[in-house]
């Protein structure tokens, strides 16, 4: 995370294990990626309000082409131009709750123009919402706890991965004051660990929605979560370590009542296949075998990258 007054950047996140179960109060464990998302307040002019006070944003892909534009009336954040509504009005969403905390926030500005950028496809689902929302809360200079709310119904562990920039494991007690505890994850056999980009981006807030009408979670599953999720930063061995993510990924499926990510696409693969965060989509960790890039590329996944590129 680096901070100016007006160049605000968030690494971005991928969630290792407790996935859904964090809404329940297993612990999580999360790491911080490298690539993540800027915002650049490229130009301020604080005037006195008036008819044409105006704030216009525009927003970036790793390529440096726009994937999205609004206009919006200050102070009111009445949109007057958009790209695409829906995200428009979750901007909007923002911005407004960000100056019911922060009073002077947007409300004197005669015209401000911003640029956020991200450093990874879209698609990645490294957290283009989660590093926005620490953005625009550094600038507003809030809590970006206090932007999490009905809109948003996430455990809230990506913001504070994001906010503590190292691995954390993240347990549950309410938004605003979970429990965050920082550590080192430096494992041994990092060079045998890889991620996988599935090329099919699932939208959290619907992985959510469908945990979230299963049958009531079993205690015995949270606290086997909580457990994997505290013995992993002690692996010592490749091996251990994948018996762990083995047995997490068992119990998930289980709980979820759907076929894991191996049984769906790799059944014959001999290493680990570990979901990050929501199940179906995005990334997974892949643990090293002999002739892996040529199974995994003859298959139609080539993005595939090593732990030590992947993660901050």
């Amino acid at each position: 995370m680096y901070q100016h007054d007006n160049f605000f950047y968030s690494h971005g996140k991928l969630l290792l294990t407790g996935e859904y179960f964090i809404l329940n109060g297993a612990c999580g464990l999360a790491l911080p990626t490298i690539k993540g998302q800027s915002l650049t307040i490229l130009k301020k002019n604080n005037n006195n309000l008036s008819s044409s006070s105006f704030l216009h944003w525009k927003s970036y892909d790793e390529l440096n082409t726009p994937w999205f534009e609004a206009s919006f009336k200050l102070p009111s954040l009445e949109i007057f131009y958009e790209t695409e509504k829906k995200i428009a009005q979750k901007l909007r969403y923002l911005l407004l709750k960000s100056r019911k905390i922060q009073k002077n926030f947007l409300s004197k500005e005669l015209g401000i123009f911003v640029k956020t950028k991200l450093d990874f496809p879209i698609n990645w689902g490294l957290g283009s919402s989660s590093t926005l929302i620490h953005n625009i809360s550094k600038w507003a200079k809030i809590n970006p706890y206090m932007l999490l709310g009905d809109n948003f119904p996430g455990s809230g562990y990506d913001i504070a991965c994001v906010l503590n920039m190292k691995p954390i494991i993240y347990k549950l007690n309410d938004k605003k004051n979970p429990s965050v505890i920082p550590i080192n994850f430096n494992p041994p056999f990092k060079n045998k660990l890889f991620f996988l980009h599935l090329n099919k981006k699932k939208n959290t807030c619907d992985g959510i929605k469908f945990f979230l009408s299963k049958k009531k979670v079993s205690n015995h599953s949270i606290e086997s979560i909580s457990s994997i999720t505290n013995k992993i930063p002690y692996s010592k061995t490749l091996k251990e370590f994948e018996e762990l993510l083995f047995k997490h990924e068992l119990i998930v499926s289980k709980e979820l009542n759907i076929p894991t990510i191996k049984e769906l696409y790799f059944p014959d693969y001999l290493g680990l296949i570990k979901s990050l965060g929501a199940w179906g989509g995005d990334f997974v960790l892949i643990s090293y075998r002999k002739g892996m890039r040529n199974y995994f590329y003859n298959k139609g996944f080539h993005t595939l990258i090593s732990f030590d590129k992947m993660i901050y």
